[in-house]
């Protein structure tokens, strides 16, 4: 995938009809939502301290703008988004819009970390729920 110059806006999804769809070169993105789905079938909704703590600590700012109950993915990647004022704050009115969801190239390596670290800690969160591991990796004691 070429990411072309600085300045330059990959497209990752498109809103319409209230629905998100993320582009192909982002599977990631489809397996951070799966896993999010089984957490939510399980309790609701992810809350985001208990992600924050699961989460390399280098990716944890990212969540900071995400509500204390993470129920999208749509909600993970706001931090990215926002800076193209593609923000979340009323997720269904702006999927409805045909928008394009798009995040600068600059911020490529760092969102492709976040992704995976993001991916990694949903893991973890539904072992745990499952009895497979006492502690998350990350966990402040």
């Amino acid at each position: 995938m070429d990411y072309g110059s600085r300045n330059d806006s990959i497209v990752v999804g498109e809103g319409s009809d209230f629905n998100i769809t993320w582009v192909d070169d982002f599977t990631i993105l489809k397996e951070i939502e799966s896993l999010l789905g089984q957490i939510n079938i399980a309790s609701g909704y992810v809350a985001r301290d208990a992600l924050s703590n699961a989460l390399d600590p280098k990716v944890r700012y990212c969540l900071d703008r995400c509500d204390l109950s993470i129920q999208s993915v749509s909600e993970l990647i706001e931090a990215f988004t926002f800076m193209d004022a593609t923000i979340f704050h009323n997720r269904q009115m702006h999927a409805s819009l045909h928008q394009k969801i798009n995040i600068q190239s600059d911020k490529s390596a760092e969102f492709n970390l976040y992704l995976s670290c993001l991916r990694d800690a949903l893991s973890t969160l539904i072992d745990t729920k499952n009895g497979a591991a006492a502690a998350t990796p990350y966990e402040q004691v």
